[in-house]
């Protein structure tokens, strides 16, 4: 059984295990677990991938270009995110994004044919199905995740695009939604550069129909959406 250093943070691929049964699972599936610098690549576009990445420590993006060179943010992940799992689960499809290192990040790498086999300890069976499902769960997650952003890419306001991504965010008591993307990561996600998007914020700002703070946002008044809408991005 191979050992890991780093802390298994908690996330939807060890959902509903206890933390010690996950790593005795994790640590039957002949992992490697590798130290990325920020801006190394751990996964390139156009290459084929038979591994799943847990992310254990730091953070990653996930980028895709367009035939004209513009790039589209496709995921960014913290502790506990996992990536290469649709891939891997493809029947020889290349990957359509580049994965890199958006800070130091330590990475759990898992081969997939171990995932699917198991470990075959019988006392670990349980655990193994747990797994199997949260991966599956997963899929279906990441496949309605980017349904719904295609709904938004499709709109061709920017304000409308901005509204309907924050109504996807959680609010809390107060109605204020924690942004996790910067501005930058943001106006990749939705298809426009990151001065179009300030523009817009700020006008939906002044119009009252958004609060802005920091890293947070409010919805303050969507009757009000139709307004200033500015030019189609």
């Amino acid at each position: 059984m191979t050992t890991f250093t780093s802390p298994l943070p908690a996330g939807p691929l060890t959902a509903g295990l206890e933390p010690e049964e996950a790593r005795r699972l994790l640590g039957a599936l002949h992992p490697s677990q590798v130290r990325y610098g920020k801006g190394c690549t751990l996964l390139l576009a156009g290459y084929e991938n038979h591994r799943i990445g847990l992310v254990l420590e730091g953070s990653i993006e996930a980028v895709k270009t367009g035939p004209a060179g513009e790039q589209f943010l496709m995921a960014h992940m913290g502790p506990g995110g996992v990536f290469g799992d649709v891939l891997c689960g493809s029947s020889g499809y290349k990957s359509p994004v580049t994965v890199t290192a958006k800070a130091d990040v330590t990475v759990l790498w898992l081969p997939y044919d171990a995932v699917l086999a198991g470990p075959g300890d019988p006392a670990l069976k349980a655990a193994h199905t747990q797994l199997l499902r949260n991966l599956v769960g997963m899929m279906a997650d990441k496949y309605f995740a980017l349904d719904g952003r295609l709904d938004l890419l499709l709109v061709k306001s920017l304000r409308l695009r901005v509204l309907g991504y924050l109504r996807t965010l959680p609010a809390g008591p107060d109605g204020w939604r924690r942004l996790p993307l910067s501005r930058t990561q943001l106006a990749a996600y939705l298809g426009c550069d990151r001065a179009a998007l300030s523009r817009e914020l700020g006008r939906m700002a002044q119009d009252g129909l958004v609060a802005l703070q920091g890293s947070q946002a409010r919805i303050l008044a969507e009757r009000r959406v139709v307004r200033r809408q500015g030019p189609a991005l």
